[in-house]
């Protein structure tokens, strides 16, 4: 019986704890959301941009490689994400995104400053 009380008293307070969070999780998933889509949005643009910079003089093939380029990382994460998912679960989906963001803000960091990289005439 006092073991029952015990249980009830903690669940209580525990309940009383997540409805009191619950609204600052949810602000928190808002802005973490709206960064993640200002930074998605933002990563169009700049490939954009940069593949334009590297070829000034023919912008049709840099429009076909951007393209080729976004719908092959699309296609290939996907399948990366399929196999976590068939192999694990939801969470290692997340896991494999951040470990590969990570991956590539490192790769990013060290080229950062190389100057633009322009093709032989």
């Amino acid at each position: 019986m006092a073991r029952e009380k015990a249980h009830r008293a903690r669940a209580a307070v525990v309940g009383a704890s997540v409805r009191r969070d619950v609204p600052a999780l949810a602000a928190r998933r808002f802005s973490l959301l709206t960064v993640w889509g200002v930074a998605y949005g933002a990563v169009r643009v700049c490939s954009r941009i940069w593949f334009a910079d590297a070829s000034p003089d023919t912008p049709e093939a840099s429009s076909v490689l951007f393209t080729a380029s976004f719908q092959a990382a699309i296609s290939v994460g996907a399948l990366v994400g399929g196999i976590a998912l068939d192999r694990s679960s939801p969470s290692a989906v997340v896991l494999v995104g951040a470990a590969t963001a990570a991956f590539v803000v490192l790769i990013t960091a060290g080229h950062r400053g190389s100057g633009t990289v322009r093709m032989p005439a």
